[in-house]
């Protein structure tokens, strides 16, 4: 095996690890989504949009976007 074969290989596992840290991370996002939408739901007024982006640690304008289901 070359140089050239260990890189190839080398290039095949790091691309196969992007892959699944992607798949993880929107795994990730679709939770988050749903515990935001679900707090919000379960009492508007205590969870505001900036509440909860305080408490998520994100802006209120992507809180926004997650309770009107855009993203």
């Amino acid at each position: 095996m070359g140089v050239s074969d260990i890189a190839a290989q080398q290039a095949r596992e790091h691309h196969r690890a992007a892959e699944a840290a992607l798949a993880l991370a929107e795994r990730h996002r679709q939770q988050r989504n749903a515990l935001v939408r679900r707090l919000r739901e379960s009492d508007p007024r205590r969870w505001s949009y900036r509440a909860l982006a305080t408490a998520v640690g994100c802006s209120p304008e992507l809180i926004a976007a997650i309770v009107k289901e855009r993203v």
